[in-house]
């Protein structure tokens, strides 16, 4: 024990001059540049130090400053050495908010807690702060049914903290033209409107209102102002599709798919940009706004590069401006359909991309090669009738009495009109060639409430500002039908041919001779609108309708490559066993960067009529749908959808049965139909395999019977030819024993498989 004492003694025995502290200025370790986005803003940000030394033991504390743009702020203070701080604190601190690249310098002092002296790092830290934001601004209001967390529409914020976008306000009238702009996708955050003719986030502020038709917006909530620059044009410009001298495609809105469509005859690998009201700038208030779109075909932007052409001939366009990215994409080549034919008129300036279509006639199911249907002239002038809507194919002009034959792009002679709203029929047969136009001096309803008496309707008169046809305050004592009658009658008779003079079908795509269109109990407003390819009706404001039986139903949503139709049109529905039932496979797989359940809808054809899905109590995946409430919400995954629809109530049963094992059966691999031979998942729907096969076989799963596909009965199977399927449908065959490669893809409405020989 003594021993170890005196050990110890020993160790500690130092004179105090021999203890020396050394002074030492503190200096921050090495950092990289930082990259930051919507994923990592919340991340933490980290510097570490050496330790300062005062020459005497001491207490330190660290302070770190930054600097951006001459201003200095204290981020940390700390006895430690090291700091964390997130990007957004650091960000808030320092000032910055909008997408960039920031540099910022960091300074570092220890200070001496006992005696108060300091000492600096000689060299500052300077950091590079690469800011990537998306941040969205979106639109809801009566353009889509004022529905939270469905807005279709929506601004994005530029490096400049203006939000910019596109939004299509389709009728005016019962607040389907007004708006609010809203910094969440529903009403729980910053929701703008207009109070005493400003922009105002008051709560009782007004609804935006926007006039018919497509809107440019601007939002700039530092100064809170809003600039709307009306779009009455959308075209295409360049040498790709005819010159720079002017635009050579004009776009036009489709409802179906919520894109802008056009036609050019194109030049491959030649250029081309997209502009808006058929000039390259606009000057507002002095200040000049670019109006083209340009860059990449996947991510457009104002002052992009010039785009170019991949295709040649007579091509589609496709735009999307309503959510980012804004993309265009060619189409394939347009060729004619004889069942095909436009009305296109001088008073458009020759714009083929508005021609009114007409419809095509059948008899006993055979085409006839003729055609009728409705168009207006606002004015006096020429017509011609198209078989694309474009120049660049087959017309027919000359006279009514001779119809003569013009090739795509040769000049024609087209056939004088008077100004007003005309039936017009059209015989292409061989031999014949002619063609009628009829003065149409009435257009009205007829239906339940006046007897169906064709003599007396309910006259729609035109409206010049609207270029519609319109009627108010009509009173329907209860639910019924009705259709749109022409001069008061239902047929007439030109020349031996008997004309119908009625319109039906649906109000999003009105047909002559169409069926009867629904209505519902109440006092209603109508608008036949006829200034664009179809004939299109809006019932209080809303081209919408129900058919007593919709030829199929959709599953609308934000899954899969869909999102709600701003990605691919929603998948179908088509009718199954069952009186009223409708059923598909769907592939609702997660997209990236999604939460975690799929948001949906059961709609009608075109989303005339959106039907909310209810859980029903004691089951997982079986809803009541009706035409009230919200989004329906399910788990990412394949399923079985089968509906199961009242369409006069607006209501229904939709249940999704879960997937959960694919494969084929049949004459595989020399078994004979009693073994599911399983495919492998290769992600977006798609699914794969390699097998033996002999002769017939299925798609099957679950392996259960009531869940398989085959082929349509009007289908065909080819080998290395990707083919439609249906539920519960017949065999598909390969000639020759032999080992095959297989691709199903659940994500495409209809579902195809693709089976190639190796």
């Amino acid at each position: 024990m003594s021993a170890v004492v005196a050990l110890s003694l020993a160790a500690c025995n130092h004179d105090p001059d021999e203890i020396v502290i050394s002074s030492v200025d503190p200096e921050f370790n090495k950092h990289g540049d930082v990259v930051v986005n919507d994923v990592t803003i919340n991340e933490d940000f980290t510097l570490v130090w050496s330790g300062a030394k005062f020459g005497v033991a001491a207490d330190v504390e660290y302070a770190v400053d930054a600097t951006y743009n001459g201003s200095t702020v204290t981020v940390a203070t700390t006895g430690e050495r090291y700091m964390n701080i997130t990007n957004s604190a650091l960000f808030e601190l320092l000032g910055i908010r909008l997408s960039g690249n920031y540099e910022v310098t960091f300074d570092l002092k220890a200070t001496n807690i006992q005696t108060g002296d300091t000492k600096s790092a000689k060299k500052p830290l300077v950091i590079n702060f690469e800011y990537t934001k998306i941040s969205y601004m979106w639109i809801l209001g009566g353009y889509q049914g004022w529905s939270a967390d469905n807005a279709s529409s929506r601004l994005l914020q530029g490096a400049d903290g203006v939000f910019r976008g596109f939004i299509h306000i389709l009728a005016e009238g019962s607040g389907n033209n007004e708006i609010k702009i809203c910094s969440q996708n529903g009403w729980d955050g910053t929701n703008y409107g207009m109070k005493d003719g400003v922009l105002n986030t008051d709560g009782d502020a007004g609804n935006i209102v926007l006039a018919k038709g497509l809107h440019y917006l601007e939002l700039n909530i530092d100064e809170m102002t809003l600039l709307d620059i009306p779009v009455t044009k959308v075209g295409i410009i360049g040498e790709g599709v005819g010159g720079w001298d002017k635009d050579y495609a004009e776009m036009r809105y489709s409802a179906d798919s919520g894109l802008w469509t056009g036609v050019a005859k194109v030049v491959a690998g030649k250029e081309y940009k997209i502009r808006f009201n058929d000039v390259w700038n606009v000057v507002v208030d002095g200040k000049e706004y670019d109006f083209s779109l340009g860059g990449d075909v996947a991510e457009l932007q104002f002052k992009g590069s010039n785009l170019l052409i991949d295709g040649e001939g007579i091509v589609s366009f496709h735009l999307n401006i309503f959510d980012y990215p804004y993309t265009i994409k060619e189409g394939a080549g347009l060729t004619e359909d004889a069942t095909v034919l436009y009305v296109a008129s001088s008073v458009t300036g020759w714009n083929y991309g508005v021609a009114p279509q007409m419809d095509a006639q059948y008899a006993n199911d055979a085409f006839t090669n003729t055609f009728c249907g409705l168009f207006n002239m606002p004015e006096a002038g020429d017509v011609l009738f198209a078989r694309l809507p474009t120049e660049y194919g087959t017309r027919y002009g000359g006279s009514l009495a001779a119809l003569q034959t013009y090739a795509g792009g040769e000049q024609a002679t087209g056939i004088a009109v008077s100004k007003g709203l005309h039936y017009a029929y059209a015989n292409l047969n061989e031999g014949v060639m002619k063609a009628t136009i009829l003065d149409i001096t009435s257009i009205g309803l007829v239906g339940g409430m006046n007897g169906w008496n064709a003599g007396a309707p309910i006259e729609l008169v035109y409206d010049a500002t609207s270029d519609s046809f319109k009627a108010n305050d009509v009173v329907f004592d209860g639910d019924g039908e009705f259709k749109i009658i022409m001069n008061k009658m239902w047929n007439t008779k030109v020349d031996g041919v008997e004309l119908q003079m009625s319109l039906g079908g649906s109000c999003t795509k009105l047909m002559v001779n169409g069926g009867n269109l629904f209505i519902t109990k109440g006092t209603h407003s109508f608008e036949l609108m006829l200034n664009s390819t179809t004939p299109k009706l809006a019932i209080d404001g809303m081209v919408a309708d129900l058919s007593a039986n919709p030829d199929f139903l959709e599953i609308t949503g934000a899954f899969a490559h869909y999102n709600w139709n701003l990605g691919d049109a929603s998948p179908a529905l088509m009718p199954y066993k069952e009186e009223n039932q409708y059923a598909a496979f769907i592939d609702m797989y997660k997209p990236e960067g999604a939460g975690d359940v799929a948001e949906f809808k059961v709609t009608y054809p075109n989303w005339s009529t959106w039907l909310a899905p209810t859980l029903q109590e004691g089951t997982t995946y079986v809803y009541n749908i009706s035409a009230d409430g919200g989004n329906g919400q399910i788990p990412f995954g394949l399923y079985f959808w089968s509906v199961i629809l009242d369409a006069r109530n607006k209501s229904g049963v939709a249940t999704a049965t879960p997937i959960t094992s694919i494969g084929l059966i049949g004459n595989i691999d020399g078994d004979s139909w009693s073994k599911q031979f399983a495919l492998t998942p290769a992600g977006n729907g798609v699914y794969t395999g390699e097998l033996k096969i002999d002769s017939e076989f299925k798609v099957r799963m679950n392996d259960d019977w009531g869940f398989n596909l085959g082929l349509p009965s009007d289908g065909a199977f080819e080998l290395g030819k990707e083919c439609a399927l249906a539920p519960d449908a017949g065999n598909l065959k390969v000639n020759e024993q032999g080992t095959y490669t297989v691709t199903l893809n659940l994500a495409k409405t209809p579902n195809t498989i693709l089976v190639v020989k190796k």
